[in-house]
């Protein structure tokens, strides 16, 4: 899904004629995309819903790349807000009663090798999901510093 944003279809017809002038390689589905946007008599109109999440989604793919220079931006409004967690707490993310996401915070007793901190639970909950999928989880103790 696209998040709300104040993309029009004039900013996304030049993100597409940007896009095909650039050496970006693009698939085949996406170029053929591209050209159509191209050949339309009247590009103005050529945008259905539809069309629109397709050319936003390549903008989130491509926009940010230094030959197109046109990042995809969404309502900041939008984007969640997470409250840190404690130094010495899980950083695990839950939600709380009202829904809304937010890390565990109890007290943290391992961590990743990048220093991502869970408690016991949300450790052995982690481990096991992935244990599922056939991976594995490295996990040192943690020690506040």
């Amino acid at each position: 899904m696209i998040p709300t944003n104040s993309i029009t279809d004039q900013e996304r017809g030049d993100f597409l004629r940007k896009l095909d002038s650039s050496e970006l390689l693009v698939s085949d589905w996406e170029s053929q995309f591209i050209e159509s946007f191209l050949q339309a008599s009247n590009p103005t109109h050529w945008f259905t819903p539809g069309r629109r999440v397709s050319a936003d989604k390549m903008r989130m793919k491509y926009g940010s790349e230094p030959e197109i220079k046109m990042p995809f931006f969404s309502d900041r409004a939008a984007a969640p807000v997470f409250v840190d967690a404690d130094p010495t707490g899980c950083q695990f993310i839950v939600r709380d009663e009202d829904r809304r996401q937010r890390p565990c915070n109890d007290v943290a007793t391992w961590q990743r090798l990048n220093g991502f901190r869970y408690c016991e639970s949300h450790a052995e909950a982690v481990k096991s999901d992935l244990k599922r999928r056939g991976k594995m989880l490295h996990l040192v103790a943690f020690k506040p510093s």
